[in-house]
């Protein structure tokens, strides 16, 4: 059960962080909003590639540092040179979806919204194919052409829906089902992650939906002191947004402000201990107590609220230290 949803969410995850480096930052995070989402889904990742690659952050180094993985993702690589996609000049937004159930029941859905030019990915991707046919394939499904990547033992389906719209998700049958349907109507969100996932902005750089399931209370529960709250905990949200700053704000939701409030004192230790071996570390100990005096803790009913903003100077600080080692 595990490695199934291991696979999908690893694959997925790469062609994701590979691809956010080098999105065109001109669109909203969430394509039409939920009518480019999994039908009840438990997770989704979008970015805002607008917000993020227009900060003063990423104007003094970040994208760049973003583009070194890339060197070194396969996925990105192999899903790039594939199809011929220029992701700088190609790539508008990306957006991840996606359900954690049981492994024939997974579904996982990759949307990508640029301008692509179908003839020249075709001519790409055939050429691609010749002189690396274990990485790539082209295959016909009820006459429509397919992209089958596969790298590290993970597969990949690609279809376009348009020269706007490339779908990927892990079979063959699903991707054939988005190409023909998605985009056609609004699909239902978790009904415990659509709360939570109304608190975004659309300002966020960055924006995480997941839903806790009865797995993820399992894990927990083996952890004595999350073994009482985990059954309560319903959904988790995590948001970046950049500026000249990075702006995390997490929110962990629950059944209850009486849990919410046993979480925060668990988080809340979890601080005191950060900041105790913090003050036992002459590298970087000063820098990491900064940051952990600068995180703020709190409840808001059933939700446990925890935000950080690390400054420029902070990031300053943390360069200077590395770079003095």
């Amino acid at each position: 059960m595990q490695s199934a949803r291991k696979l999908w969410m690893a694959s997925l995850a790469a062609l994701l962080i590979s691809s956010m480096a080098f999105a065109r930052p001109d669109v909203d995070p969430v394509p039409e909003s939920s009518k480019w989402l999994v039908e009840g889904a438990e997770v989704v990742l979008a970015l805002n590639v607008k917000q993020m690659f227009g900060s003063e952050l990423m104007k003094k180094g970040g994208a760049e540092a973003i583009k070194g993985l890339i060197a070194g993702n396969e996925h990105a690589k192999t899903v790039f040179e594939a199809t011929g996609i220029d992701p700088v000049k190609d790539i508008d937004t990306i957006t991840l979806s996606g359900t954690m159930s049981t492994p024939k029941d997974v579904k996982a859905l990759v949307v990508v919204k640029g301008k692509f030019n179908l003839d020249k990915i075709q001519t790409a991707a055939e050429k691609f194919a010749k002189k690396n046919p274990d990485e790539l394939k082209l295959v016909k499904e009820d006459k429509l052409q397919l992209f089958q990547i596969k790298t590290n033992d993970q597969t990949l389906f690609g279809g376009f829906v348009d020269s706007t719209t490339l779908v990927l998700t892990p079979s063959k049958e699903a991707t054939v089902d988005a190409v023909k349907t998605a985009g056609t109507k609004a699909a239902k969100v978790n009904k415990v992650l659509q709360p939570a996932m109304e608190k975004f902005t659309g300002k966020e750089s960055l924006a995480l939906g997941l839903v806790i399931n009865d797995e993820l209370k399992k894990a927990l529960e083996k952890t004595p002191q999350a073994k009482e709250i985990a059954p309560k905990l319903q959904s988790l949200t995590v948001s970046l947004t950049l500026t000249d700053a990075a702006t995390t704000a997490l929110a962990i939701n629950t059944e209850d402000a009486a849990t919410a409030k046993k979480v925060l004192m668990l988080l809340n230790q979890a601080k005191g201990l950060g900041q105790l071996l913090a003050a036992n570390d002459m590298n970087f100990g000063p820098i990491a107590t900064e940051m952990l005096d600068a995180l703020k803790m709190g409840t808001e009913k059933g939700s446990v609220t925890v935000n950080l903003k690390v400054t420029p100077e902070m990031i300053e600080k943390a360069t200077k230290k590395d770079k003095d080692k």
